[in-house]
């Protein structure tokens, strides 16, 4: 596999905010994830699913004060899973995953995702985020602005701009 050029840029600006601010890693992953036992978090710049439209729909409706990117919404998402994962017994993280299982055969995106969202650690993962974002538009200027940079020269680097 080809290496990614400006990725290791990349991928320290993140973890210099995620371990001085959370105590957490992030690494580039195929998707944004959670591995809370671990203190890491995956992060991608590739999404292509539905539920991302979905995520970004509640998340802004929630916190209609918070202007921020979808990239950040999720990586704020994801690093929310890892700061309230303490909340949860093992037995109700057990039935959240169960219920995830089970929205699986729900028909309809838009039947699925509302459920999803609202799933107690779904929700307080976006809380986290959304009021983390709030009372810290600042810091979030300043993270996002000198990441943008490194994420165009990894685009252009690696040839992912379209003319």
């Amino acid at each position: 596999m080809a290496k990614l050029k400006g990725a290791k840029r990349i991928n320290k600006i993140i973890n210099e905010f995620t371990e001085k601010n959370f105590g957490i890693q992030a690494e580039m992953g195929f998707e944004f994830q959670a591995f809370c036992g671990s203190r890491l978090i995956n992060y991608t710049f590739v999404m292509t699913s539905k539920s991302i439209n979905y995520f970004k729909a509640d998340a802004e409706t929630r916190f209609p004060e918070v202007q921020a990117d979808i990239f950040l919404w999720c990586l704020m998402h994801e690093i929310g899973h890892c700061m309230t994962d303490n909340m949860w017994s093992f037995e109700e993280q057990a039935y959240f995953d169960a219920q995830k299982e089970m929205l699986a055969y729900i028909e309809r995106d838009c039947d699925r995702y509302s459920w999803y969202h609202v799933l107690p650690d779904e929700y307080m993962a976006t809380r986290f985020a959304g009021e983390y974002m709030k009372a810290h538009p600042k810091k979030m200027a300043k993270f996002w602005n000198k990441l943008v940079p490194a994420i165009m020269n990894f685009y252009e680097k690696n040839s992912l701009m379209e003319d």
